[in-house]
C-alpha cells in the first residue's frame, strides 16, 4: 500500500509517462537544433543533452541543471595506427603506465603522415618527461573563461564542465572511433535476466563512447588525462526503462538530496550517478515480476542495499566500465562508514525518512495520501504538470529564438545584398545534419524535419525584410516573391513576422494594409500568449510561464513547442533599416567611430 501511495506522490511531481515524454521531446529537439546551429556556423560539432532533464528523472524542486556535451567531430581519435586519417587532426589513445582505468592520454599525430608530432604546435600541447607530445585537457576551460570575460558573464567550473550560467553544465569532448577495451567485458559477461537485451547491446556498441577532458582525481598528471565516458550508452539504457524504474530512481535521488547527503554534512557525498549505477544493477538482477507498482518499496530497498554493500567493500563498480571505482574522489573509508550508517537507518525503518523529504513536498504528499487530509499549501498535481509543461515550452522557444539570432550574427557585417544571398543559400542549399541517434530516440520524436522547417521559415522572415529594405531604399516595387517569403514565415509565432510585415507596409506608405495587419496581431495576442525573448533579457531561471499559456499546452501531447501561442521579440538587423520605423533608426546606427567597438555582442 505504501508503494502505491509513493507512486501517487511521485506522479504529482511529474514522474508520469506524459511528462517524461515531454521532457525527452523538448531536450532531444533542442540538441538537434543546437547541432544545426553549430554546423551552420562552420563548426564541426555535435550537441548532446544528458542527465535528468533529458531522461525525465527530475522534479521542479530538484533544481536540476542541463548537462550538455559538445563533441568535436573534426578530431579523429585513433585507437591504433590503422585509424589514422590524412588531413585530419589525429589523436592517438595511449594507455600510459600512470593512467588509471577509464583514463587515457591523447598523443598528437601529424595530419600528413601517421607519425607523432615532435614540435609543440600551440599552448594546448604538452611534452612529457619522455619527450612525447600529448593534448592538454585544459583547452576547453581556457576558452570558456576567455569567452565569459569577453561577454562580461561569470565563469563557472565543476570538474570537466565549464559554463557561464548556473542553468547549464557544458562539457567539450571527442568521440572514440572504437569502444575502449574497458567496455568489452560488459557486452560478454553472464546475466541473470533478459535486460539489457541483445538488441540493446548491439545498439550500445554502435553508439560508442566519448573522451572527456577530466583527469583522475589522484593522478599527478591529471592535466594530460582524458576520461572515457559511455554517456550515450547510459542514456540508451535509461530510455529503455519503464515507469516503475523511473519511480525507483527519482526516489533514490530525493533520499540522496534531502536525507543522505545532509546527514553526511559535506563530509563526502553520494551522487546521482551512484544511484543510477545501483538502478542499472538492480534492473539487471531483479526479475521483471518484482518491478511492479506494489513492490516499489522492495525495489528501492534493493538499490539501497547494493550501495550499502559497496560501502563495505569500498568499491562501487561502474556498470559499463571495467575496474572503475566510482567512490574514488567522492567517499573515503570514514565517509563510507557514515554513509553506511544512514543507509542502515533508512532501510531498518523501511523508508520512513521519506516522510521528511521536503523537496516538492514529497513527504507531505505521502502523508496526505496516507491520511487523506487536504494540505492547503500543497500544489495540486495539475498545477505541477502545467508548470513543468510551460517551462519546457518556454525553454524550447527561447533557445530556438536565440539560435536564429546566433545564425544571423555571422552575417551582421554583410551588405544587404550579401545577406540576401547568404540567407537564400541557408534556406535552399545548406545541408542539415542528423544526429547519431538510436532507434528508440527516433521513435520518440522525428525532430530533424521539424527543426529544418522551423529554421527555414524564420530565416525567410529576415530574407523578406532585407530584400524589401533594398527595394524601399532604391524606390523599387516590392514584388510577389518577397511577399511570398513573408507569407512563408507568417506563422513562426503569433506576432513577430506580422509586426515586421506591418512595419514594411508602413514604410512603404500602405497605411491601411499596415493597420489591417496590426489589428490581426491584436486579435491574436490574447491573455494566453507567452512573450518570448531571445536577446538575453529573459532569465529562464526566474521566468514563470503564464498559467493560461500552460493550460493550452496541457492536451496530452508530447509536443510542447507550439508557436501558435508564443510571441517572439521583434529584431531588425541593420540591413533591414528601411523596413524599420524611423524612430528606431537612431538605435540601429547610433554607434560612430570608436563607439562601434563598444556595441553589445548581439549585433541587431
Amino acid at each position: 500500500m505504501m508503494s502505491l501511495r509513493l507512486i501517487a506522490a511521485l506522479e504529482d511531481l511529474g514522474i508520469t509517462e506524459l511528462i517524461i515524454g515531454r521532457r525527452r521531446h523538448a531536450f532531444l529537439q533542442d540538441e538537434s537544433a543546437d547541432t544545426w546551429r553549430e554546423q551552420i556556423g562552420g563548426r564541426h560539432c555535435v550537441c548532446y543533452h544528458f542527465g535528468s532533464m533529458t531522461e525525465g528523472t527530475t522534479t521542479p524542486g530538484m533544481g536540476s541543471d542541463i548537462d550538455t556535451l559538445y563533441c568535436g567531430d573534426s578530431v579523429n581519435i585513433m585507437s591504433g595506427r590503422p585509424d589514422w586519417k590524412r588531413g585530419r587532426t589525429n589523436l592517438l589513445m595511449v594507455k600510459h603506465a600512470t593512467c588509471s582505468p577509464q583514463h587515457y592520454r591523447l598523443q598528437e599525430i601529424r595530419p600528413d603522415l601517421p607519425i607523432p608530432v615532435t614540435v609543440l604546435v600551440n599552448e594546448f600541447n604538452v611534452r612529457d618527461a619522455d619527450g612525447i607530445i600529448y593534448r592538454n585537457n585544459r583547452a576547453a576551460g581556457t576558452a570558456m573563461r576567455q569567452r565569459a570575460a569577453a561577454i562580461n558573464m561569470p565563469y563557472l567550473n565543476a570538474g570537466p564542465s565549464h559554463s557561464t550560467s548556473e542553468m547549464f553544465d557544458i562539457v567539450f569532448a571527442y568521440r572514440c572511433g572504437t569502444l575502449p577495451v574497458e567496455c568489452e567485458s560488459w557486452f560478454s559477461r553472464p546475466r541473470h535476466g533478459i535486460w539489457p537485451t541483445q538488441e540493446m547491446l548491439q545498439t550500445a556498441r554502435e553508439l560508442g563512447c566519448f573522451l572527456i577532458p577530466d583527469g583522475h582525481c589522484n593522478s599527478e598528471y591529471s592535466s594530460l588525462e582524458w576520461r572515457v565516458s559511455p554517456s550515450l550508452i547510459e542514456r540508451h539504457l535509461m530510455f529503455s526503462m519503464h515507469l516503475i524504474h523511473m519511480h525507483c530512481y527519482v526516489t533514490l535521488k530525493l533520499l540522496k538530496k534531502d536525507i543522505i547527503n545532509p546527514y553526511l554534512n559535506g563530509d563526502g557525498k553520494l551522487t546521482s550517478f551512484h544511484c543510477k549505477t545501483a538502478l542499472f544493477y538492480a534492473r539487471e538482477q531483479l526479475e521483471s515480476e518484482i518491478w511492479t507498482a506494489d513492490h516499489l518499496f522492495d525495489c528501492i530497498l534493493y538499490c539501497l542495499n547494493l550501495i550499502r554493500d559497496w560501502t563495505i567493500s569500498g568499491h562501487c563498480p561502474h556498470y559499463i566500465m571495467d575496474k572503475v571505482n566510482l567512490f574514488d574522489g567522492k567517499l573515503n573509508s570514514e565517509q563510507r562508514a557514515r554513509l553506511r550508517t544512514v543507509l542502515d537507518i533508512i532501510m531498518d525503518t523501511h523508508l520512513a525518512p521519506l516522510a521528511f523529504v521536503k523537496t516538492d513536498d514529497l513527504g507531505v504528499r505521502l502523508l496526505n495520501n496516507v491520511y487523506t487530509v487536504s494540505i492547503r499549501d500543497m500544489k495540486p498535481r495539475r498545477d505541477m504538470h502545467q508548470e513543468i509543461t510551460g517551462f519546457l515550452s518556454v525553454y524550447g522557444n527561447v533557445f530556438n529564438n536565440i539560435r536564429i539570432r546566433q545564425i544571423m550574427e555571422r552575417a551582421a557585417d554583410n551588405t544587404p545584398n550579401e545577406l540576401c544571398l547568404y540567407l537564400h543559400y541557408l534556406i535552399n542549399a545548406m545541408p542539415f545534419y542528423q544526429l547519431h541517434r538510436h532507434d528508440s530516440e527516433h521513435a520518440l520524436c522525428t525532430l530533424d524535419g521539424m527543426n529544418r522547417d522551423y529554421i527555414s521559415r524564420y530565416l525567410q522572415q529576415h530574407l523578406a525584410s532585407t530584400a524589401a529594405s533594398i527595394c524601399l531604399q532604391h524606390g523599387m516595387p516590392i514584388g510577389s516573391r518577397i511577399l511570398s517569403w513573408y507569407s512563408a514565415a507568417i506563422d513562426t509565432d503569433v506576432a513577430s513576422t506580422r509586426l515586421k510585415l506591418a512595419s514594411m507596409l508602413y514604410c512603404k506608405g500602405d497605411l491601411h494594409l499596415a493597420a489591417d495587419v496590426l489589428e490581426n496581431v491584436e486579435r491574436r495576442y490574447d491573455n494566453s500568449v507567452q512573450a518570448i525573448c531571445g536577446c538575453g533579457r529573459m532569465n529562464l531561471l526566474n521566468t514563470k510561464p503564464l498559467r493560461s499559456f500552460a493550460e493550452l499546452l496541457d492536451d496530452g501531447d508530447s509536443e510542447v513547442l507550439s508557436t501558435n501561442e508564443v510571441a517572439y521579440c521583434v529584431r531588425f538587423l541593420r540591413q533591414e533599416v528601411f523596413c524599420a520605423p524611423p524612430i528606431l533608426h537612431f538605435e540601429m546606427v547610433r554607434g560612430v567611430e570608436d563607439d562601434i567597438q563598444h556595441r553589445r555582442p548581439f549585433k541587431e
